[in-house]
């Protein structure tokens, strides 16, 4: 498992160099944050160890915070260096995080992390100015965020939209799920989704009563066991279980044929 530090390096290298699009210390360590709140969704376990603390902006690790204060609100450019190893799946997913919030500025980043409820439940008796270092459990960040996830992607799927979900889908189950509860001061809150997923629920046709009854008559002609007979016969004796099919039941018994041993 990786440090803190390390998914931050590896964030600030992988915008600096790969998207020529170097990141600044506010988003970074929101990045970071939704880095480890995605990894619980998709993996269920934490992607670091390190704590998370709820500070008047947002979300902050300490180590992160301390390694580029220095560059204040500046695009954090290092001098040229060996990546962080991590896993390949590790690698991934934050290039999937980065690319999904890569649209949100550090404040709108800010904003979001303040529009769901780990960070306002560990707040809430500080003021909007006050200062606070409380700390957000990785437990309810799990918790949270997969149920948050969860109400997305059933939201959809009531609606019949899960075949046409982009990929990240467990982004786009994010933000159904911000639409579905109706967060409307969040940055990634889409009004024209909000409104598709508050429609009606298309029902299902009623079916007729006893469709699920059993038949009451069969569908398959039963001759009997036919080991050692040759074709003819058993031709022969489909022939007159038919005919005893398409017979009027009153004669049914006199016409039968009689059965073999």
């Amino acid at each position: 498992m990786p440090a803190a530090i390390q998914v931050a390096e590896w964030i600030v290298r992988y915008r600096a160099e790969n998207l020529a699009a170097p990141v600044d210390p506010m988003s970074l360590e929101k990045l970071v944050y939704y880095a480890q709140c995605f990894y619980l969704v998709r993996t269920g376990s934490a992607l670091f160890e390190d704590e998370i603390r709820a500070w008047r902006f947002g979300p902050v690790i300490k180590a992160v915070y301390d390694a580029y204060a220095r560059f204040n609100a500046n695009p954090i450019i290092l001098p040229e260096g060996n990546w962080p190893q991590l896993t390949s799946l590790i690698q991934d997913h934050l290039e999937e995080v980065i690319n999904f919030f890569g649209q949100l500025t550090a404040i709108e980043l800010s904003s979001a992390t303040h529009a769901e409820e780990p960070w306002t439940r560990a707040r809430h008796n500080y003021s909007r100015r006050e200062k606070s270092n409380e700390l957000m459990p990785v437990a309810y960040l799990k918790q949270y965020y997969c149920a948050l996830v969860s109400d997305g992607e059933e939201a959809l799927s009531k609606h019949e939209l899960l075949d046409v979900v982009p990929e990240p889908r467990w982004g786009t189950y994010y933000i159904a799920g911000i639409c579905a509860r109706r967060m409307i001061h969040h940055p990634l809150y889409d009004i024209e989704m909000a409104k598709r997923l508050s429609e009606p629920v298309p029902q299902s046709p009623e079916l007729a009563p006893g469709f699920f009854d059993p038949a009451k008559t069969k569908d398959y002609v039963d001759i009997g066991a036919v080991s050692g007979l040759t074709t003819e016969e058993i031709m022969k004796r489909l022939s007159e279980e038919a005919e005893k099919d398409a017979a009027p039941a009153h004669t049914q018994g006199s016409t039968a044929a009689p059965k073999r041993p």
